[in-house]
This record gives C-alpha cells, sequence and structure tokens, in this order.
C-alpha cells in the first residue's frame, strides 16, 4: 500500500432509535447523511479494497479516495443506509462474522448483554455484492485474535474467507479484526491465511494488515469530521499511538488511557491542534 493517507472510516449502525446498548456504535440517519454529504461535498470518492487490488492505478489516486467499512453486518443497515449509499452510487465495504450468518449478534449478547439484532444472511450477503459492495470478514466467531494463539487466529481467518468466498463466488481481500484486536506475528498470519489488507482500529503501526480506521460517532460535527479526515489528524495517531501502546505494556490499560499525565499533555495537543486546523481551513 502506498504512503498517502487514505481515510478508512468505521461503522456499525445506522438507526434514529437504537436500543441503548448499541446506541454508542450507532449513527442517527441524519448524522449518516452529514458523512456522506461531507465526502460528496469536499470531492472524496467511496472506493474498496476490491478495486484497490484489481486497479493497477488505485494508488495513484488516493488523495480523492475513501473507503466506508460497517463492522458485523446488521440487517437493519438495509432499511436505510444501504439504500442511501446506493442512491449516491456510493460504495462501502461490509465486514460479517461467519458463524453467525443469519443468526444474530450472539457475541455482544451473550457477552456484554447487549440487545439483539439480526445478521445478514446468505442472500443478503448475496445482494450486497450485486449491489456493488465488498464483503469481507470479521473472523468467523467474533473473538478478540490478539487473545488467541497465533494458530487459533489463523484457523479463524482462513475459515471464515473460505466460508464468505464459497457464498459471493469472488475473492475475499480484507478482513477487520473484531473490537480492533490485532493478532500476534499478524504479518504472517493475515497474510498466510489469503488476505490483502487488515484493518485495526488504534494499531500503533500502521502496516498494510492492521491499517487503522477512524471512528464516526453521533456527537461529531461538520467540524470534527473534516480533522478526523485530516492528514494532520492520521499524523497525531502516528505519534500518538506506538507511546499509547508501549505505556499500556508497562502500566496496563485501565491507568495509562485516563490517568497519566502524558495521556493529558497529548489531550491538550490535540484540542490545540484541531483549534489551529480549523483557524487555517
Amino acid at each position: 500500500m502506498t504512503s498517502k493517507y487514505l481515510p478508512i472510516i468505521m461503522l456499525h449502525h445506522v438507526d434514529d432509535h437504537p436500543h441503548e446498548s448499541i446506541a454508542p456504535y450507532t449513527l442517527s440517519r441524519r448524522k449518516f447523511d452529514l458523512l456522506l454529504n461531507y465526502i460528496e461535498d469536499h470531492g472524496y470518492q467511496t472506493t474498496t479494497f476490491e478495486d484497490l487490488v484489481l486497479d493497477q492505478n488505485a494508488n495513484l489516486h488516493f488523495k480523492k479516495k475513501i473507503v466506508l467499512t460497517f463492522d458485523d453486518c446488521p440487517t437493519p443497515l438495509f432499511e436505510y443506509a444501504i439504500p442511501e449509499l446506493v442512491r449516491r452510487k456510493m460504495k462501502a465495504v461490509f465486514y460479517l462474522p461467519t458463524a453467525y450468518i443469519g443468526t444474530y449478534n450472539v457475541w455482544d449478547v451473550e457477552g456484554n448483554n447487549m440487545a439483539k439484532v439480526n445478521v445478514m444472511d446468505e442472500t443478503q450477503i448475496k445482494q450486497l455484492v450485486s449491489l456493488g459492495m465488498e464483503v469481507g470478514t470479521h473472523s468467523d466467531r467474533h473473538i478478540k485474535l490478539s487473545q488467541v494463539s497465533p494458530k487459533v487466529a489463523f484457523e479463524e481467518m482462513h475459515v471464515s474467507k473460505n466460508k464468505l468466498e464459497s457464498i459471493v463466488g469472488k475473492s475475499v481481500y480484507s478482513i477487520a479484526f473484531p473490537f480492533g484486536e490485532i493478532p500476534t506475528n499478524f504479518k504472517k498470519t493475515v497474510g498466510d491465511a489469503g488476505y490483502k489488507y487488515g484493518l485495526a482500529i488504534y494499531s500503533p503501526e500502521q502496516h498494510q494488515y492492521s491499517l487503522r480506521r477512524v471512528g464516526i460517532v453521533e456527537s461529531d460535527n461538520h467540524l470534527s469530521l473534516a480533522f478526523k479526515l485530516s492528514t494532520a489528524y492520521n499524523t497525531l495517531r502516528t505519534i500518538a499511538y506506538p507511546i499509547y501502546s508501549l505505556k499500556a505494556k508497562i502500566f496496563g490499560n485501565a491507568k495509562w488511557k485516563r490517568t497519566d499525565d502524558l495521556y493529558k499533555i497529548w489531550a491538550l495537543f490535540i484540542k490545540i491542534a484541531f483549534i489551529e486546523y480549523t483557524l487555517i481551513t
């Protein structure tokens, strides 16, 4: 992958009346429209990882490309989000935990006591592809791949890829790691499983198998969208995340995420950078 910045957006649900347990992972229709309007108004073109693999010249056009991704494949996306993408002639990549095709979000219900949401079935997956969308895997059982052995992680990725390819009848190029948890020895296991790209969230290292994504939330507005999609924001993440990762290894997540001085200094730096960015744009 080129060194140019390709924004990758992470989404889950689009719903005006979500259950409180999934509300933090949900955009209202109005906020989803705001995101798509921003993309259109600023000349971005949505693309997919399949496009990047198959288009030999794709790397030359990253400046105006953006990838929209949806994790978990909840069926309510067919009520508004998917039709709206189609109406605007936009593409997105949908990541599916293959063990739960046609069932529901077992990992959320049993693991976190969250609301039950149906997961797309095979017919809907095929429909996505027919609409010009891309599908990728979200492992097989939606587990934290960083907390299992490389062998188990490989099996999760390999099995899910084979399952999904047998449904869509074409190659699957990317995986989004559940919970953003990057597998141990990911540079080997992800490639060995047959993927071209692996998607994380807060990756300390930007690599084709650990690409960072930008989470969009209901509280975002036009200014925060501009900042999150900027190269400045990507640069700040590149500086911060290796430091965060090191602090987590030394002190543990509970301590470094909220209480240490480095976090406070960095939060202030983010605020200053954001103010400066909004003043010059």
